[in-house]
């Protein structure tokens, strides 16, 4: 190749340059490209002849070049970021709209979870008829919606006229809490209102006036504020099952003594006798006669005789255990159901009931008057495995100690 057409090839290529370091920086591509053509056409200058052929090849590289710049865009100069800052803030609102959707999601899904428990309480409390199976559940939506297992709700007694509350629900860890006394000693006596007190929440569950329950809770999220809300939403709900209970012991308990009536008696029997057979355990029973009890209606009068039936239902509660069952088995007889009592056990507890009552005075105007009972005690399994078995044979004891002079104790294993 001669110089002539090397120069000419060179200009010709200065496009090619100028694209190519244009990828760097499209200003110094294009001086680069236009300085080699420059060039080429000046070495050209003595063996071209000006003419068409040059002015086509000058049309063409400026051509060229002038594309070549645009091809490299903004290549060297600073980038353009405005459509990323935008795009950034964009991301950026979305992230947090985004975060707000989530945020109020979690609490719409706490609400919910809250007042699906709260309207599980209720009507768990409004539709039962059997509330101490009821407790245990009750217990999880009082940890689901204060978001504890320490949590408890107490009672008022079933027996008219209230009396200390009864714990009736609670959490998995409800036992850590301390006991009623000891929430009212906390409180400084019962609350009126819901507080936070020593690490503990305690609000009041109360109808018309009518302190109906307590709430208390340690830990979760929840404070005085939302105890105070759950408690007035099962208010109503808690007085039916109250009053329930009041009406089913009513049902089940004398009018007069305040002892279980002889239907709830024998059914205590039944319940005893199946745990001591399956747990293989020993089950005492007696049966309590006042002793010429006619005659002592007859000489002082029904009233007075009611006032015997009174007093001597209270002597036998307070002889036996808590755990011990005592009934009017019918008129002025009384059935006891003991469990887990051994025989000799069962033999010092009723002659101790009859000393007792033996030594107490019953009061008629002035007069004091003393009276005695018979006691006829049999034991399971000695005595008998069935219901009736132990009643017949606790019975034929009775029988003895009244045909013995009255005033005793007759063991039916010694017949």
């Amino acid at each position: 190749m001669n110089r002539p057409e090397f120069w000419t090839v060179a200009a010709a290529a200065s496009p090619l340059l100028s694209y190519f370091l244009g990828r760097f920086n499209r200003w110094a591509g294009l001086s680069a490209g236009a300085a080699l053509f420059a060039f080429a056409s000046f070495m050209l200058a003595g063996e071209i002849a000006a003419g068409a052929p040059y002015v086509a090849l000058a049309l063409w590289t400026g051509a060229a070049l002038a594309h070549s710049v645009s091809l490299n865009g903004g290549a060297g100069s600073s980038p353009d970021r405005s459509g990323l800052e935008k795009a950034l803030r964009r991301a950026a609102r979305l992230e947090a709209e985004l975060s707000l959707i989530k945020t109020e999601a979690t609490l719409n899904a706490a609400g919910e979870k809250k007042s699906l428990a709260v309207y599980s309480a209720v009507r768990l409390l409004s539709d039962t008829v059997e509330p101490q199976s009821a407790a245990k559940q009750l217990g999880r939506y009082l940890s689901d919606y204060f978001e504890t297992d320490e949590a408890a709700l107490y009672m008022a007694g079933s027996s008219p006229g209230g009396g200390e509350m009864e714990l009736f629900a609670q959490g998995a860890r409800g036992a850590a809490l301390p006991g009623y006394s000891g929430l009212l000693a906390l409180a400084g006596g019962f609350p009126a209102e819901a507080l936070a007190v020593s690490g503990l929440v305690l609000a009041p569950v109360s109808a018309g006036g009518e302190a109906l329950g307590l709430i208390a809770l340690r830990g979760g999220t929840q404070g005085a504020e939302s105890a105070g809300r759950f408690a007035a939403e099962i208010s109503f709900a808690l007085k039916r099952v109250i009053l329930f209970r009041q009406v089913e012991l009513l049902s089940l308990t004398d009018g007069l003594t305040g002892l279980w009536r002889r239907s709830a008696l024998d059914e205590k029997i039944r319940e005893e006798l199946r745990r001591a057979a399956a747990f293989k355990t020993t089950l005492g029973f007696m049966i309590a006669d006042i002793d010429h009890f006619k005659r002592l209606n007859d000489a002082y009068g029904h009233q007075f005789g009611d006032a015997v039936l009174r007093r001597v239902a209270q002597l036998l509660k307070e002889g036996v255990y808590e755990t011990d069952f005592v009934g009017r088995y019918g008129g002025e007889e009384f059935g006891i159901v003991l469990p887990r009592a051994d025989s000799a056990g069962l033999l010092r507890k009723a002659e101790t009931i009859r000393a007792r009552i033996e030594a107490e005075n019953f009061s008629q105007g002035l007069e004091k008057v003393r009276l005695t009972v018979s006691i006829g005690i049999a034991h399971f399994p000695r005595d008998g495995r069935a219901p009736g078995e132990l009643v017949g044979r606790a019975d034929a004891a009775l029988y003895a100690a009244k045909e013995g002079g009255r005033n005793r104790v007759v063991d039916a294993g010694n017949l």
